[in-house]
């Protein structure tokens, strides 16, 4: 978001994307000094899928730290409906970050965004680990995926503080509402017949890419070479598709997973602070 020194074009250019993309600007929050002043500083809480409620501020300085906070403390009193607060952040945000602190925000990770232009990927040698096995997802595998799920929760190291804030299924509705949901590029790993780990693709049209939404395993799978083979099988999946750039996120501290990607081709492109806060309901 633009901050005090924008001038009314900029003000102008936000109204007309907000319409174009359908964004709602009810919960659209002001601090100004006076009721008839400009806005010093300006909140937007935006809900998407799953019950998450993505939180913008605009450009916040030293000073304003301690106003930046009481505005996103009072807008996160009267939030729209979900159960969650949401932010992410440039690392050059420093002050915005401390203002969300402040607020209540916790830090949930620090994010690091890679991609990869398609390539053909590495071969994909011998057969699947004993009692593995590896199906598209289907109608009527809902609760399979919600256990999956679950199941590379424990011990995570990616993001373990978001761990239990939203039930599994908004998380999945969420994953489902990040580009364009394609069945076809949806995958449930099952060890012994029972759920144990998954790989979601989407298609982002829009932004000519397709994101990798989420790649996790299980405890009873880990170690066992099983992540690249799944994304090698997703990759081979985009080669005949028009949007074949590949674009994921990584919790920094998730060390076997920035080594997997990166052995995969991924570079990083860009970095945020990832911060969350609980919808207290009255």
């Amino acid at each position: 978001m633009a901050g005090p020194s924008a001038d009314r074009t900029s003000g102008e250019r936000f109204l007309a994307a907000a319409e174009r993309h359908g964004l709602l600007l009810d919960s659209f929050w002001g601090l100004a000094e006076s009721s008839s002043g400009p806005l010093k500083l300006a909140a937007l809480m935006v809900p998407s899928a799953g019950g998450s409620i993505m939180t913008f501020v605009s450009t916040v300085s030293e000073a304003e730290v301690v106003h930046a906070a009481r505005l996103l403390e009072e807008a996160a009193h009267h939030p729209p409906q979900g159960v969650l607060l949401q932010a992410l952040l440039e690392p050059k945000e420093i002050f915005a970050a401390a203002a969300f602190r402040q607020a209540g925000y916790v830090d949930v990770g620090e994010l690091m965004y890679l991609k990869r232009p398609w390539t053909s990927p590495g071969p994909i040698h011998g057969e699947l680990p004993s009692g593995v096995t590896v199906e598209r997802w289907r109608a009527g595998l809902e609760d399979d995926l919600a256990a999956a799920l679950d199941r590379t929760y424990i011990d995570t190291l990616d993001c373990p503080e978001l761990c239990g804030l939203r039930e599994t299924r908004d998380v999945i509705a969420s994953h489902r509402a990040t580009g364009e949901f394609d069945p076809s590029l949806w995958w449930l790993v099952r060890f012994e017949g029972e759920p144990e780990g998954a790989l979601l693709l989407n298609p982002c049209p829009s932004q000519g890419h397709t994101e990798l939404v989420y790649l996790g395993l299980g405890p009873r799978l880990r170690g066992k070479q099983l992540g690249v083979r799944l994304l090698r099988s997703g990759l081979s999946a985009l080669s005949r598709r028009s949007h074949r750039t590949v674009l994921c996120a990584v919790d920094e501290r998730n060390a076997p997973a920035r080594q997997l990607y990166e052995r995969e081709g991924f570079r990083p492109f860009a970095r945020r602070t990832a911060l969350v806060r609980p919808v207290l309901h009255a």
